[in-house]
């Protein structure tokens, strides 16, 4: 699985049902690309950041708007710690707690598009940059950008995605 969402990457195909990955420099919402700045500042050469380098609250205009994706097991289960106000309402649902793949069930196939992409994520241990539109919603049309920025624990394994996303209708 982890090779099918790799190989979609490196094409440049949809990630997250409905999204492309862009370039970083494409970015528009100017604190997402402060909190990637930040990201890169923390990250060491050849490595990741700690979860506990990477300090979110810098960024408190970019609060509402972030998540964090726990990273346990091998393979990979991915359950959201914290889902920002902003990113509640664009959903409509609060799914902290939730392993991704639960988004299923009021979105069939989101769930497993999103674990394919987090571990996608994970295993190339890079940021990514994404732009799109939420389509598959009930409710009015929006689009996106969102960036997902891995951080590692201090044995350097992949611990958490730090998340933030930008909406508009």
């Amino acid at each position: 699985m982890r090779h099918l969402a790799m190989a979609a990457m490196q094409e440049n195909r949809r990630i997250e049902q409905s999204a492309q990955r862009i370039a970083p420099e494409e970015l528009c919402d100017p604190a997402l690309v402060a909190f990637w700045h930040h990201w890169l500042e923390k990250r060491p050469e050849g490595g990741l950041p700690l979860r506990s380098a990477v300090d979110p609250i810098r960024f408190p205009r970019l609060l509402p708007r972030m998540f964090i994706i726990q990273v346990t097991g091998e393979p990979p289960v991915f359950s959201y710690t914290l889902v920002g106000e902003e990113n509640i309402d664009a959903h409509g649902s609060n799914f902290k707690g939730q392993d991704v793949r639960d988004l299923d069930r009021p979105w069939p196939g989101y769930g497993a598009s999103l674990h394919d992409f987090y571990s996608y994520v994970a295993a190339g241990r890079e940021a990514v940059a994404a732009r799109g539109a939420m389509s598959f919603l009930d409710k009015e049309f929006r689009r996106f950008e969102a960036i997902y920025l891995p951080v590692a624990d201090e044995h350097g394994r992949v611990n958490r995605i730090l998340g933030a996303a930008h909406y508009d209708a």
